[in-house]
């Protein structure tokens, strides 16, 4: 049976909510991280904050601050949990519309109670995006990108040179637990790629992106372990321009959660159709991504239900991640899988 909860619920002046993800600790705390702060995305008052249970998710506490600086806006992709505890955030921090876009790292050691200050990562230290971490079976770790390189001012939004049509995607390798990473060769997508990584059973890598607009998720696939990928094509899974969460099971199968919805505009929704991301859905596919012979709608609950982003339990027996209804909401859900 599956769980539900409400985490955190957006309210004036800080009515906005998206870009969350829950981690497990290793003491057994869950926390859900999210941006919320003012009515929209991006916009300066966007700031990062965190939510905790000591019950496995039925109770929440209230909100506590992780990263809000009084002239910036802070936004966050990724956040890894280490074997000792430690906790690392990948933040952006920009002037408000992605412009003068900087990437940071900021860690805590003691469960996310105090956070260290911003320091850059110098991996990709501008106007790029870092998506989930995964970690092979051969011993590296493998974070998806989406990069949009300037060929101008850098401190520019990408909304308005032209470089938001053409984010280069790639992923960063590290041998070493993370500690420095090396960028692939990289390809072209388009819009807010949102990059999802996958290891098939063969060994190679596959990666699902957003391309915004075109009615599906495309995939990128690499034979010689993330250093090369072959260009974008599109596959016959539905995406109405929204994230989607990837991970792979012990046996092989791989766990999709996402908006099978391939609508791309609505006439209630004149700049971004938030309405076609419904419903919510889990796949599953025991073939490396080429058929999804599980398909169970988890809700179609009226309204916008996106960017799930979560953990497999330790079992393997729930899939337990947040996303945020009509960005004003944050929810919980364990989805129990088959």
């Amino acid at each position: 049976m599956d769980r539900k909860a409400l985490v955190y619920k957006g309210c004036w002046p800080d009515a906005t909510c998206c870009d969350q993800v829950l981690r497990i600790l290793p003491d057994g705390t869950w926390l859900v991280l999210f941006m919320t702060g003012g009515q929209t995305e991006p916009a300066p008052e966007n700031h990062v904050m965190l939510c905790r249970s000591t019950d496995q998710g039925q109770v929440w506490g209230p909100a506590e601050s992780v990263l809000r600086l009084p002239d910036r806006a802070c936004t966050m992709t990724e956040v890894v949990v280490e074997a000792d505890g430690t906790i690392t955030v990948h933040v952006q921090i920009h002037r408000g519309c992605f412009d003068d876009w900087r990437n940071c790292t900021i860690t805590s050691r003691d469960g996310g109670r105090s956070w260290s200050a911003p320091e850059p990562f110098d991996a990709l230290p501008l106007r790029a995006m870092i998506r989930n971490t995964v970690a092979t079976s051969w011993g590296e770790r493998f974070m998806p990108f989406q990069h949009y390189r300037s060929e101008g001012d850098p401190a520019v939004s990408l909304f308005h040179d032209g470089s938001y049509e053409r984010p280069q995607v790639g992923v960063l390798i590290s041998g070493d637990g993370g500690r420095s990473w090396t960028p692939s060769a990289t390809v072209t997508g388009h819009g807010w790629a949102e990059p999802a990584l996958a290891e098939l059973r063969d060994g190679s890598l596959a990666m699902l992106m957003r391309n915004d607009g075109s009615g599906c998720l495309w995939r990128s696939d690499s034979g010689d372990r993330g250093r090369s990928w072959s260009a974008p094509r599109p596959t016959g899974i539905p995406n109405p321009s929204s994230k989607v969460r990837l991970w792979r099971l012990r046996d092989g199968r791989h766990v999709l959660v996402h908006n099978p919805s391939a609508a791309t505009s609505h006439p209630n929704s004149k700049t971004y159709a938030f309405v076609n991301r419904n419903p919510l859905a889990l796949w599953i596919s025991d073939d490396d991504l080429r058929s999804w012979s599980y398909q169970r709608v988890l809700t179609d609950f009226p309204g916008h239900l996106a960017y799930p982003d979560g953990v497999v339990s330790e079992d393997e027996r729930y899939v337990h991640f947040v996303f945020d209804y009509n960005r004003h909401d944050v929810i919980y859900w364990g989805a129990e899988l088959p």
